[in-house]
């Protein structure tokens, strides 16, 4: 028997439970993964004891690539003041809590408003998205009022990834079935935008990306005044850390300045 081998049969009959299963691939377990959180919740206090001996710490955060392009970005630069070094995982704001909840973040922007165990969350305000195309995809003489809904069918959308449901969002509120939707899927966010100003397709926006890009024409709104919000909740570990309580300030701050409906 190996020696991981031996250390995980130890830590398994310390806790009574198994902690991964064997074979291919090897999986935590549900027990294991309350026992990986505890450990990982362990190192983290050591990585704070470190730093205060002024050792680098390595902040893992889950961003969603639309908050990390736009309201999040000022974050970069008060990590680059705080000597931190951060860890970015991107992925899609539904999915974040997953990774609090695997304990391989120690903070999440989120659209759950409940955080995961061990956790705590707090509302960060609504991310606006607004539906846009390039000009040379509407027809010369634009759209009659009652055509949107056959335009959006008959016309390709873009998706950042299959699970991207915010044009589905969109089509819904034009009282269009989001399976009569075709889509390109293009899962970069700078390139995504960059298919949208070459017509590639429709899409809903982030506000604040493509505010520039409407007053200049290169991006024109869809004839609707709808919009998709979408609620953010920032969550983090209920570990005490200075650390982190300062992130969380910061947090707010730049939520404050960008997002609609702050509660603060």
């Amino acid at each position: 028997m190996s020696a991981l081998s031996q250390r995980l049969t130890g830590l398994e009959r310390s806790v009574g439970h198994p902690v991964v299963t064997r074979g291919r691939p090897v999986r935590v377990t549900e027990p294991g993964r309350a026992v990986l959180k505890l450990a990982r919740e362990i190192d983290w206090l050591l990585t704070e004891h470190e730093r205060s001996a002024g050792r680098p710490t390595t902040l893992t955060l889950a961003v969603n690539a639309d908050s990390l392009s736009t309201w999040f970005a000022p974050m970069l630069r008060w990590f680059a003041r705080a000597e931190v070094l951060i860890d970015l995982r991107i992925e899609d704001q539904d999915r974040t809590a997953q990774l609090l909840e695997r304990a391989e973040v120690v903070a999440a922007v989120s659209t759950r408003a409940e955080p995961p165990t061990g956790c705590r969350a707090a509302p960060l305000g609504r991310m606006r998205y607004l539906p846009a195309c390039a000009p040379e995809l509407l027809p010369p003489d634009g759209l009659p009022a009652d055509g949107l809904t056959e335009w959006l069918a008959d016309t390709p959308t873009l998706r950042f990834d299959a699970d991207d449901a915010l044009p589905d969002a969109f089509a819904q509120l034009q009282g269009l079935s989001p399976g009569r939707l075709r889509a390109h899927l293009v899962p970069s966010n700078r390139e995504y935008l960059d298919a949208v100003r070459a017509g590639l397709g429709w899409s809903v926006l982030p506000e604040a990306q493509v505010a520039d890009d409407l007053v200049t024409g290169r991006l024109v709104r869809l004839p609707t005044e709808a919009t998709v919000d979408v609620a953010l909740h920032w969550h983090r570990w209920r570990v005490g850390s200075d650390l982190l309580d300062a992130m969380d300030d910061e947090v707010r701050r730049c939520a404050a300045r960008a997002l609609h409906g702050y509660p603060g």
